[in-house]
């Protein structure tokens, strides 16, 4: 599993639909997660997973900092390019930063990621879809003449 934290600079843009496609309007913070033990973090996201089971649904978690995601101050790794959304509309002009650490997991917190749906309740799923929201990534794009620069040596 992947983990995107994404942001769009509201000093130069009013809103996040404003931001995309545009130069310094959005930055990605991405983590790669890992099976292991528990992530005290971000228990208050997966303890809500199944109150937002389907598309549509939404709901706030109070007092949740997104820093809990990050890894040790002392594993701050990363890499830095410059890119594009991995979904459509796939816009360029983002910031990723891929930290070198991966986030650890347990397996009942990414079984309760495996829960979740691509549809609306009850909806009719088109044929060969199991509706299930897994597998949606796409294929590794050509580096081109982008720059990977690190945070490391």
């Amino acid at each position: 599993m992947e983990l995107h934290l994404m942001h769009w600079n509201s000093t130069l843009y009013s809103s996040i639909d404003e931001a995309v496609g545009k130069k310094h309007g959005i930055a990605i913070i991405a983590l790669f997660v890992q099976i292991g033990k528990e992530h005290v973090g971000l228990k208050a996201v997966t303890e809500i997973l199944q109150d937002i089971q389907y598309k549509g649904k939404s709901k706030t978690i109070p007092c949740f900092n997104p820093n809990s995601l990050l890894p040790d101050p002392l594993l701050r790794d990363y890499w830095v390019y410059e890119g594009s959304l991995t979904i459509p509309p796939c816009s360029e002009g983002v910031t990723w930063i891929l930290f070198r650490y991966p986030l650890t997991v347990s397996q009942v917190q990414i079984e309760e990621f495996r829960r979740l749906r691509t549809h609306v309740k009850g909806a009719e799923l088109l044929e060969g879809s199991d509706g299930i929201l897994g597998d949606n990534f796409r294929p590794t794009q050509p580096l081109s003449d982008r720059v990977i620069r690190a945070a490391f040596q």
